[in-house]
C-alpha cells in the first residue's frame, strides 16, 4: 500500500499549481477518493488536502524569493486574495510572506509515509504521535501492539451486502456531529427504520481559503417501504442540504471492534485504524491478487450492544 501512498505525493508534487482534483487522483491510483483519503491520514498524519495545501505553501516559500507580487503567488495557489494567503502562511510557517521574502530560511522536513509493521520499532513509531495521545505511545511494549490494545478485537473479514443508503455529506469544523443530527431528523421526519448506519470522512474538494474545513459523509440504510415514504427516490433537500440516495454494491471487509471507543476517541479511534491496516500490510495487501474497490469507502459503524458503545471500522477488500 505504501507505495500508492507515494503515487500520491508525486501526483500532487507534479501538479503544484493546478486546483487539487480527488477524483482525478482516485481514478490515477485506482481507489475511490474515499478510501484513499482515509489510508492516506492514516499513513502520514494528515489528509490529502492537508499535504496539498502544506505543499502548496512551501513552494511559495521558494516563490517569496522571487520579484513576483504576492497577490500574483496567492492567485496561481489558489487563493482568492493576498489577504487569505498571508493568514495560510502565517498560520503554517509562523511568520508573514514578507518575512519569507527578506529572510534565509531552510526547508521543512519531507513528508513521512510511516512503517506500520509494528515491532519493536513501535516507540519510533509513536513519538510523533500529538501530545493528546501520548498515553497511546506510553502503552507501547516490544511485545507487540495487538497484545496491548485491549479495547480492540481480532480482525476478522465480513461480507456487507449491497444495499441501498441515504446519504448527505456536510463540510465545516464538526461535520460529524452535524451530519449525524441532520440525519436522524430526517429519520424521524419520514418516520424511516434504517437498518444500519455508517459514516466515513469526506474528502474537502474546496478553495484554499477554507483551511479547517473537514467532510463526514453519513449513510442510512434502508428497505423498499421507507424509499416509498422520500419526497424522491434520486435526490432531494432536507433542511437546506442535498440528500442522495445510493446503490451500494456488496463488497468483502476486513473489519476490527473498538470498545468504548468515545472514552479516550483520540487514542481508540486512531488506534483501531492503524491496528487495522497494519494487519492487512501483513496479509491482503501482499497478495499479488489484491482487488482495489474503486467505488468502495473505508466505514464506521457505532452500534449498542448490551449496554456497551462500541466501533466497528471497515475496510474493503474485494
Amino acid at each position: 500500500m505504501k507505495e500508492y501512498i507515494q503515487l500520491i505525493i508525486d501526483y500532487i508534487d507534479n501538479h503544484l499549481y493546478e486546483p487539487l482534483n480527488l477524483n482525478e487522483i482516485a481514478n490515477y491510483i485506482g481507489f475511490s477518493k474515499y478510501y484513499l483519503n482515509q489510508v492516506f491520514s492514516i499513513y502520514t498524519g494528515m489528509s490529502i488536502i492537508e499535504y496539498s495545501r502544506r505543499r502548496k505553501l512551501e513552494s511559495a516559500i521558494d516563490d517569496l524569493k522571487t520579484k513576483k507580487r504576492i497577490i500574483d503567488i496567492a492567485l496561481n495557489l489558489g487563493y482568492s486574495s493576498e489577504r487569505s494567503f498571508s493568514r495560510a502562511i502565517l498560520r503554517e510557517f509562523g511568520h508573514s510572506p514578507s518575512y519569507f521574502r527578506h529572510n534565509k530560511v531552510s526547508k521543512t522536513r519531507k513528508i513521512v509515509i510511516y512503517d506500520l509493521n509494528l515491532s519493536i520499532d513501535e516507540y519510533r513509531f509513536y513519538k510523533n504521535f500529538p501530545d493528546n495521545q501520548k498515553s497511546f505511545s506510553n502503552r507501547i511494549s516490544n511485545k507487540g501492539v495487538y497484545n496491548l490494545m485491549e479495547y480492540l478485537s481480532n480482525v476478522k473479514y465480513v461480507t456487507i451486502d449491497k444495499m441501498t443508503v441515504i446519504s448527505c455529506t456536510i463540510e465545516g469544523q464538526n461535520p460529524e456531529d452535524e451530519v449525524i443530527a441532520l440525519m436522524k431528523k430526517l429519520s424521524s421526519k419520514f418516520d424511516l427504520q434504517p437498518y444500519r448506519e455508517f459514516g466515513f470522512d469526506s474528502p474537502v474538494n474546496s478553495t484554499e481559503d477554507a483551511i479547517n474545513y473537514r467532510g463526514y459523509e453519513y449513510w442510512l440504510a434502508i428497505n423498499n417501504e421507507d424509499i416509498e415514504k422520500l419526497p424522491s427516490s434520486n435526490e432531494f433537500k432536507f433542511e437546506n442540504h442535498k440528500v442522495l440516495l445510493k446503490q451500494i454494491p456488496k463488497y468483502r471487509y476486513a473489519t476490527i471492534r473498538i470498545q468504548d471507543p468515545f472514552s479516550n476517541p483520540f487514542e481508540r479511534i486512531p488506534g483501531g485504524w492503524k491496528a487495522l491496516i497494519t494487519w492487512l500490510e501483513d496479509h491482503d495487501f501482499k497478495e499479488a491478487d489484491f482487488k482495489k474497490c474503486s467505488n468502495a469507502n473505508c466505514l464506521e459503524e457505532v452500534l449498542e450492544i448490551d449496554g456497551i458503545t462500541v466501533m466497528d471500522i471497515f475496510i474493503p477488500i474485494g
